[in-house]
């Protein structure tokens, strides 16, 4: 009887330990909206982007406030290339920069700590609730202490609240995602 016991516990020690989520990495292709909040208050803003992982490219399009001015600002980051381009569209310029900075893909850093699991909406009806896992970590480069959000099974970003000294606390939102790109042209710039 006591084995019987000893062998139950082992066996829901094992099962949870199993359980626990790895980090994980996100799909390669992915649009989406983007909500960002900083410096309390100071910066809001709302936008779209386009990630292409295979490529290692982002286009970025964001407009909102920053100190009471309204700003609009539209990126193509080419990191393989090592450029970025600034669209003005108000303009019709296009400005060309040379980035020294790596590309970093969408996903849980392998060293974060798993925080949780929670049900966004509820478990109760099938399809009714998102699942997601929270972690926590400081980046090693820029020392910024995070809190990442991603979706359980596609590993999709949610929310990031990240700080840092120079920048005090951030929050990004993602939502309305969708795997792929829509529109390919997004990430040909313009002969500069």
């Amino acid at each position: 009887m006591k084995l019987l016991i000893l062998l139950s516990i082992c066996s829901c020690l094992a099962l949870n330990a199993s359980a626990e989520p790895t980090p994980c990495v996100s799909p390669p292709l992915l649009v989406g909206s983007i909500a960002i909040t900083g410096q309390d208050g100071i910066l809001m803003s709302a936008g779209q982007y386009a990630y292409d992982a295979v490529s290692e490219q982002i286009r970025f399009n964001d407009y909102g406030t920053y100190k009471n001015k309204t700003f609009s600002i539209d990126f193509l980051m080419q990191f393989k290339q090592g450029v970025v381009y600034e669209f003005d569209s108000a303009r019709s310029t296009c400005k060309k920069f040379a980035m020294k900075s790596s590309f970093h893909p969408m996903r849980i850093p392998t060293n974060a700590k798993f925080l949780g699991e929670v049900i966004l909406g509820t478990s109760s009806i099938p399809q009714m609730g998102l699942q997601i896992t929270s972690w926590e970590g400081e980046d090693a480069e820029t020392k910024a202490k995070y809190v990442l959000t991603f979706t359980d099974y596609t590993c999709l970003p949610v929310s990031a609240v990240i700080y840092t000294k120079e920048f005090g606390w951030i929050t990004v939102a993602f939502y309305n995602q969708l795997l792929g790109i829509q529109d390919p042209m997004a990430f040909v710039p313009p002969a500069v």
